[in-house]
């Protein structure tokens, strides 16, 4: 972080001793994070770990045979509980060989992501999800899912236990039903827009008459923020919930054909939805948070937020979706943008150690080096966007070549059905 940034945070900071209202926040974290993203190099990142050719064949042909395994035992196994959880034992433990791989794991990341029960949340929240909607897809539930894994890692950074708070259910399950709702090409734009006024209202506390069962059930989950929290104790609980849902309606602005980053403020607006869905984690985990750890939750939902654009490229092109990938893909390769997006987000990662829980040094260490293949991961969908010797660098930093990811999505997409049924039969458990 340059001196002239840091000065200009220590200057917001006397502005504002103490936070009354997040909203406030917003321009001045904006600000911030939009200096360090200009601010941040081109420069091709260094990874910690590179793989010879021949060491990516070997660990590709292990990854086909397990992959191929465990889709073979899967399709062949009997209804029954000893069956299953035998089957279960050997998935997780192939699944955690090949994580620890793929993402440079020891025992002492495994060990920690069970001392602290990070997977144990992650079953109950799918469990809790299901008993709430027996309807609702499993994808929906592992998108809400995400957010529930974000805010058990705050949670560990704050010094809180890791668990499914009502709150962090609530909110997690909220915005799958709003976002779809939005999506929906069906549903008009002034409907769109009727439902975001009356959400708004719903989330400032008023009383507000659904007007279908979608909004029931939005006002369910409203309520059980409202059971946990109390308005008058907390007010900035419920004000990081209209940042995150102004933020949220400015995003619509972003779906139309064409859009310029010149008519559209496209590196703010992504950066305003991020860092506030991930500012109310917090907000939902704790209470309260101060300055300097709300400022460092927004700049990591921004860099979260420009995951999901990455790795959604090819689909916002398709759907009209404007993103600082969409808009430049089509015209110029994306191997610079890549290059300061992948250094932005370790500054991001590196402003969570001033955080003061016990496993600080454990989350921030777990995060990095899951990050990297992550978004290493994410270009293999998106080849054609960068220039061959930029892929090719990039791939020698994964265990297995990005052809080879390729194909063992492939694999799994078309056995979905049958992966699904089997995670929910041991969500069930």
């Amino acid at each position: 972080m340059s001196t002239q940034i840091s000065a200009s945070i220590t200057e917001q900071q006397n502005l504002i001793p103490m936070i009354n209202n997040v909203q406030d926040l917003i321009p001045a974290f904006l600000e911030h994070y939009e200096q360090i993203w200009w601010s941040t190099g081109t420069q091709r990142p260094q990874f910690a770990l590179t793989y010879t050719t021949s060491q990516q064949k070997a660990f590709e042909k292990q990854l086909d045979s397990e992959c191929n395994n465990l889709i073979s035992a899967a399709k062949h196994l009997h209804n029954n509980k000893n069956d299953i959880d035998l089957f279960q034992n050997n998935a997780r433990s192939t699944i955690t060989r090949l994580a620890g791989e793929m993402f440079g794991l020891k025992t002492d990341s495994f060990d920690f992501v069970e001392k602290t029960e990070l997977i144990e949340s992650g079953l109950t929240f799918f469990r809790m999800a299901r008993d709430f909607d027996p309807g609702i897809p499993f994808e929906d539930i592992y998108q809400a899912g995400r957010n529930i894994s974000t805010a058990n890692l705050i949670q560990l950074l704050l010094g809180l236990p890791v668990r499914v708070t009502p709150s962090l259910f609530a909110y997690s399950m909220l915005y799958p039903y709003s976002d779809n709702y939005l999506d929906d090409p069906k549903i008009t734009f002034s409907e769109k827009k009727s439902f975001n006024k009356r959400f708004r209202n719903r989330l400032l506390g008023d009383i507000v008459e659904p007007t279908n069962k979608h909004e029931e059930t939005i006002n369910s989950l409203i309520q059980m923020i409202e059971n946990e929290w109390d308005r008058d104790d907390y007010p900035l609980v419920y004000q990081s919930l209209l940042a995150i849902h102004s933020a949220q309606t400015r995003s619509l602005d972003l779906v139309a054909p064409d859009i310029s980053p010149y008519e559209k403020d496209i590196l703010g607006i992504t950066f305003e939805k991020g860092g506030t869905s991930v500012l109310a984690d917090g907000y939902l985990a704790a209470g309260s948070l101060t300055y300097d750890q709300a400022c460092a939750l927004f700049g990591f939902g921004a860099f979260t937020q420009m995951m999901d654009d990455m790795e959604d490229i090819s689909t916002d092109i398709l759907e009209n979706r404007a993103s600082l990938f969409s808009i430049s893909a089509p015209y110029w390769k994306l191997d610079a943008m890549c290059s300061r997006f992948f250094n932005f987000g370790r500054n991001t990662i590196n402003n969570l150690n001033m955080f003061n829980g016990t496993y600080v040094t454990e989350v921030t260490d777990l995060i990095s080096k899951c990050i990297d293949p992550i978004l290493l991961g994410s270009i293999s969908q998106s080849l054609g966007y960068f220039s061959r010797p930029y892929v090719h660098e990039l791939e020698t930093h994964l265990p297995y070549r990005f052809s080879s990811i390729g194909r063992q999505q492939g694999k799994l997409t078309k056995n979905k059905t049958i992966i699904f049924q089997l995670i929910e039969s041991s969500i069930k458990k």
